[in-house]
């Protein structure tokens, strides 16, 4: 058993976890001796990382990210950070996507959801990007890149609340060594028990599970991994497709590497338009060790 303090508002508030076979099984908030449960469903997962747990629920806006922290090993834990009261860029939202699905499993239309607003995402109508319903009702976008290669990317509607999210994606070249990008294992965007190869986008909290992870970045954007940890073995692989040749190359773009204004967070600057901020990792539990550079 194990729970948190939160006494912002001034109550004696925590919350206390049952953790069996190394699983959240349930969870109570405790305020003023009083005790609830939480329910938990299927949009619920838990990652547990030594004193902290992190809870994250899958919302038509995207996932809240709850991370709850336990440093004295009491049963105690308090609520540390909380994405939906974090409005740097990139962090927090996970982005979602709606489908109009005509009488013949067919999609014909497309929708990014921004602000919670769903705004249209015309589909390229050169036939190069194409949508298709699998047999498990997950939505399955293909595109080529014509002597290239092709990205094909898997949504999925766990709820049924009509909002799908990103579940996996991977890149095939159309020869060994010529397509845009090296890596071409499957990326996924749910931690899972085992090792992960875990796919980093900008305006989204990417999170891995209990394993060795490697998480790979593919785009120059503002990008948020929310529990990486070298002594797990987990991993950075920069594969861009933007030509970078080697960590030293890459190490040229740095124009700099700071902590966040709260001091939680360890942030790498490459100009305004990009950065790695690494959620909760102190500046001796990173290095350039922990980076690969694929392209």
């Amino acid at each position: 058993m194990s729970s948190g303090h939160d006494d912002s508002s001034g109550s004696n508030k925590h919350f206390t976890f049952t953790i069996e076979n190394g699983a959240v099984t349930a969870y109570f908030e405790v305020e003023n001796g009083i005790t609830q449960q939480e329910s938990i469903d299927n949009r619920d997962s838990f990652v547990i990382d030594g004193t902290q747990i992190t809870h994250t629920k899958q919302t038509s806006n995207g996932p809240e990210i709850t991370v709850f922290s336990d440093p004295e090993g009491d049963g105690s834990y308090t609520v540390i950070s909380d994405s939906t009261d974090d409005d740097r860029p990139g962090s927090g939202d996970r982005k979602g996507y709606q489908f109009t699905i005509n009488d013949n499993n067919e999609v014909v239309e497309v929708f990014e959801i921004k602000n919670g607003v769903p705004e249209l995402d015309p589909i390229d109508d050169d036939g190069t990007e194409t949508y298709a319903v699998n047999e498990n009702g997950e939505v399955v976008r293909t595109d080529d890149e014509p002597g290239i290669g092709t990205e094909i990317t898997v949504y999925a509607d766990a709820d049924g609340d009509g909002t799908y999210f990103r579940v996996s994606e991977q890149w095939a070249s159309n020869s060994p060594g010529s397509g845009r990008f090296k890596f071409e294992d499957r990326l996924v965007y749910s931690p899972t028990d085992g090792d992960d190869h875990v796919g980093v986008r900008g305006g989204e909290d990417c999170h891995g599970g209990q394993g060795a992870d490697d998480f790979v970045i593919r785009e120059a954007a503002h990008l948020r991994i929310g529990d990486f940890n070298s002594s797990e073995d987990n991993f950075i692989i920069f594969d861009t497709g933007l030509g970078l040749l080697s960590r030293e190359h890459l190490e040229s773009f740095v124009t700099g590497i700071h902590r966040s204004d709260d001091d939680q967070d360890f942030i790498v600057d490459f100009g305004s338009t990009a950065s790695v901020t690494l959620v909760g990792v102190a500046s001796d539990q990173i290095s350039w060790d922990d980076v690969s550079v694929l392209s």
